[in-house]
């Protein structure tokens, strides 16, 4: 299992609840919690970088997490980051979901040898992801 679905699966635990509670734009309101943002860098071990934004909740703690153990497996990635955001206008650009308690993830992908185009990053979206543009 790649990285990227092993970090999106474990993500839709945090997630997987919130779907039944209703619209994300009244979750989001009803949440006592301030917007949260995190991402999970693997560069320059693995050309990729998750980022999670406006996630209203206790704690990001699955998120970090799952990037530590993705971080401890890849030596040498930079790894966990609160407050912070991938660097998506140096990125080919990336996959995008929002869940259903109106967070973002999206997987940006970054030029090397993995992928040396967007045609190939874009490979990487699936299962309802669309595919962003690098954002400045």
């Amino acid at each position: 299992m790649t990285s990227v679905r092993f970090l999106r699966a474990s993500m839709l635990l945090v997630v997987m609840v919130v779907p039944a509670l209703g619209c994300s734009d009244i979750i989001q309101d009803a949440s006592p919690f301030s917007e949260q943002e995190a991402r999970c860098d693997l560069r320059p071990v693995d050309p990729q970088c998750t980022d999670v934004r406006k996630f209203k909740g206790p704690s990001l703690a699955t998120f970090q997490g799952v990037c530590g153990s993705l971080t401890s497996a890849k030596k040498g990635a930079t790894g966990y980051a609160e407050d912070a955001k991938c660097d998506s206008a140096a990125s080919l650009g990336g996959c995008q979901t929002t869940n259903g308690d109106g967070s973002v993830q999206t997987n940006w992908y970054y030029a090397g040898d993995k992928y040396k185009t967007v045609d190939d990053a874009k490979k990487e979206c699936s299962g309802g992801q669309s595919w962003v543009a690098p954002a400045p």
